[in-house]
């Protein structure tokens, strides 16, 4: 059974290309901060590197959902912002229990008014969340009332932070279910493999009666979702929240997704990646923190990180493609092959 265990782990990996090389980024990563920065791999920086991964985790997860469905959601950082001053402004009036539900409802009901209008008006989601982007700016900054919303009790902050098992806090605790969850959903569920459907094959999907608008909502509700998590994480932790702010969330959780093996093409793509890519951004980011670089020097090695994974997985295509054609022609000569010596024998016969 052992054995049988780790041969499916075995094709899983050399299935997937894009996944084996995000699990090598990650490693790559982690082996070089942790043999080049002594307190690296320290039980405290492993708990602040999990609680980073709390909030880019969930970006990263909501925008690989995205574009698993061929599409992306540009408003995941304004979105994340705008629930972020809706929590932080109602903890202390009405609790944090009730405030986070209306957050997070918020949140997620932007989500799945921007996959209706997406599904229903055939509206590209690139330029449908620009717009939105640009309108929850707005939006937080009047809930915000232009200024800084903070909290005056800070028991929430103080206990979703408070370490559980040396690693662990309330909050990626949390967010590892949140994981879990989407995780079942997106690979037992109808719903899930629907959303794969129309990212890998969109025409194909539609011709094999695959519908269309369902899935597309289903992937932006849960985008927004876990755009509003985050951002309940964020305002909750810090106590603070501004209508400008979290605007690093989107290229950060777009690096997350894409190292995590997800493919810009849509279609392929899973949970686990999002995980390790958000954490191979995670460890790369506290990394550098050691360095003492400017900000512009650490955006430059994401970006760097994000192009060599952007080159990997077009050599990967090409290659696969090469593989392809290349089976194709073998069949094809073999087919032909075959044909001829049927009619040389044929014609001995005849003879």
């Amino acid at each position: 059974m052992q054995n049988s265990f780790i041969s499916k782990i075995k094709q899983k990996f050399i299935s997937n290309p894009d996944l084996t090389f995000a699990f090598f980024l990650a490693i790559t990563v982690y082996s070089y901060f942790g043999f080049s920065v002594e307190v690296f791999a320290s039980h405290n920086l492993t708990f602040a590197i999990l609680e980073r991964f709390a909030v880019l985790g969930l970006i990263g997860l909501a925008l690989t959902i995205c574009i698993i469905a061929g599409e992306i959601d540009l408003s995941i950082g304004s979105n994340a912002a705008l629930c972020a001053v809706i929590v932080v402004k109602l903890t202390d009036p009405i609790g944090a229990p009730l405030a986070i539900v209306i957050g997070l409802f918020i949140s997620t009901g932007i989500g799945f008014i921007q996959g209706f209008f997406i599904a229903y008006l055939r509206v590209r989601a690139i330029v449908l969340t620009v717009g939105t982007l640009m309108l929850l700016r707005g939006i937080s900054l009047v809930v915000a009332e232009e200024k800084t919303v903070m909290l005056t009790d800070f028991r929430v902050p103080d206990f979703i932070t408070t370490k559980f098992f040396m690693y662990f806090s309330p909050a990626s605790i949390m967010v590892i279910f949140v994981f879990i969850l989407v995780g079942i959903f997106m690979r037992f569920t109808k719903y899930g493999r629907e959303i794969y459907a129309i990212g890998g094959a969109r025409k194909e999907s539609l011709a094999a009666g695959v519908p269309i608008k369902r899935p597309m909502i289903i992937a932006f509700a849960l985008s927004g979702f876990c755009a509003g998590f985050a951002g309940t994480v964020i305002g909750l932790k810090s106590g603070t929240a501004q209508g400008l702010g979290l605007q690093y969330l989107l290229l950060a959780g777009t690096v997350a997704a894409f190292v995590g093996g997800v493919s810009i093409l849509g279609g392929k793509g899973g949970i686990i990646g999002a995980a390790v890519g958000a954490l191979t951004v995670n460890f790369l980011n506290t990394g550098l923190l050691f360095y003492a670089l400017q900000v512009h020097f650490v955006q430059l090695f994401t970006s760097v990180l994000l192009v060599v994974v952007i080159v990997f997985q077009t050599m990967s295509r090409i290659f696969d493609q090469y593989q392809s054609r290349k089976a194709f022609l073998e069949s094809v000569d073999h087919r032909r092959e075959n044909l001829l010596a049927k009619r040389d024998k044929f014609n001995l016969t005849n003879k």
